[in-house]
């Protein structure tokens, strides 16, 4: 199966300028808090592990991680945006961590140690891999031999975001966000083609809520924006248009009274480096 995206030829640049643009606001997303104790709980972190956080963001899952595993343990956090390790820098300073190392890059073509870490985390990130096989064998080969890597993925449903994705299928648009890892057999694929164990799959009730039609309509230019949705952006405007179009029929004619369930699951992916 061809898992590589036919990205924008500057989907990194795209991504990267994105979460500069987000910096500021990124933790008021009420999910992301959640995800990163769910994956914390995931990866088993205990006293004095070297941990590495790709796809780092603001930092609320690698401040967790350097106050679990303590000042005999080690992060070093990777992030594409440098606001957004800024952000993590600052709010690391506030709280007197010291066992943090913040590097910007690409962790696709980054060069680390083999054998280096004892858990690899990424939180809402993976869906933005170029590679994600490919990506997976370099995290294994950069763990020690029992390490674990943990990883989440939208599920099935993803909120608004779902009915996007759908009408997208539909137009022979598959988009990596939605389907990437959307179920447990994709997850556990994942991981057994890149050489892991499989500890866990794990799926995760992030939010369930009653949305007003307008703010479920306005998810739209909000997901559009959004790097992992850029194949339905470059769309030519006629056919884009048409897309929108059916998204808001699609969305209108499941509202009740006004409002509109919004249910957001995510999966929680764990394997472990065995042998060598």
């Amino acid at each position: 199966m061809r898992e590589e995206t036919e990205n924008h030829p500057d989907i990194k640049g795209l991504t990267a300028d994105y979460f500069d643009r987000r910096s500021e606001t990124y933790d008021q997303d009420a999910i992301h808090p959640k995800l990163a104790f769910v994956i914390i709980k995931h990866a088993r972190l205990e006293r004095g592990l070297s941990v590495l956080d790709i796809g780092t963001g603001t930092g609320r899952l690698t401040l967790q991680a350097a106050k679990l595993i303590g000042g005999e343990g080690s992060v070093v956090a990777i992030d594409i945006s440098s606001e957004m390790l800024t952000q993590a820098h600052f709010k690391a300073g506030l709280e007197g961590l010291t066992n943090i190392e913040f590097i910007q890059g690409d962790a696709e073509t980054i060069e680390l140690g083999d054998s280096a870490f004892d858990r690899i985390l990424c939180s809402s990130a993976f869906v933005l891999l170029s590679n994600p096989t490919k990506a997976l064998k370099t995290w294994r080969r950069w763990l020690k031999p029992g390490g674990i890597v943990s990883f989440d993925a939208p599920g099935e449903p993803f909120g608004i975001n779902t009915a996007i994705a759908e009408i997208a299928i539909g137009h022979g648009i598959a988009l990596p966000y939605a389907t990437l890892a959307n179920t447990e057999e994709k997850c556990r694929n994942l991981l057994e083609r890149s050489g892991f164990e499989v500890m866990e799959i794990s799926e995760e009730l992030m939010q369930e809520h009653e949305m007003d039609l307008g703010d479920a309509l306005a998810v739209w230019n909000k997901s559009i924006a959004h790097p992992a949705w850029h194949k339905l952006a470059r769309l030519p405007s006629k056919a884009l248009d048409q897309i929108r179009l059916e998204f808001e029929a699609k969305v209108k004619a499941a509202a009740t009274d006004g409002t509109i369930l919004s249910k957001i699951v995510m999966n929680v992916a764990t394997g472990q480096k065995n042998g060598s």
